[in-house]
């Protein structure tokens, strides 16, 4: 049964994916804009959805669906989700630089990781590197206290 269930929610991904690439079609383009325009992450993002979810409705895994849901709504996941939808809503507000490194411990102790090193390097370098890549890469300016 778990074949189908997948196949289901691989359909579902698909449909999922279809619709936000409808809704990324009207999404309208500065033609003067020389970066990304403001329609690639989110057609990335729909493209992605498509692939994976078309991936797994041609080869199912052998996991039970309500395995997989139980996995999900465990503690760990709940509180993830809640950290998620917090810095997602705090995103406009707070430096994108504090607020990606408090994202970041907060989800790797939520995780269980207490070694202090990894505590202390990882959410710099995280916060860091996805300021760079998305500032100097991408030219995308992003939430800043200056």
């Amino acid at each position: 049964m778990p074949k189908r269930a997948d196949r289901i929610v691989g359909l579902a991904v698909v449909a999922l994916g279809i619709v936000l690439a409808l809704l990324v079609a009207d999404i309208e383009i500065n033609e003067r804009q020389s970066t990304l325009s403001a329609r690639f992450f989110p057609g990335l993002i729909a493209g992605a959805l498509v692939l994976l979810g078309g991936l797994l409705t041609l080869k199912p895994g052998a996991l039970a669906t309500a395995d997989a849901v139980s996995g999900l709504i465990r503690r760990r996941g709940v509180l993830i989700a809640a950290l998620f939808l917090l810095y997602c809503l705090a995103f406009r507000y707070v430096d994108f630089r504090l607020g990606t490194w408090a994202f970041t411990i907060l989800a790797l102790w939520i995780l269980g990781s207490r070694k202090p090193l990894e505590l202390a390097l990882i959410p710099i370098a995280v916060s860091a590197t996805v300021y760079a890549v998305f500032r100097y890469g991408f030219t995308v300016l992003l939430p800043t206290w200056t």
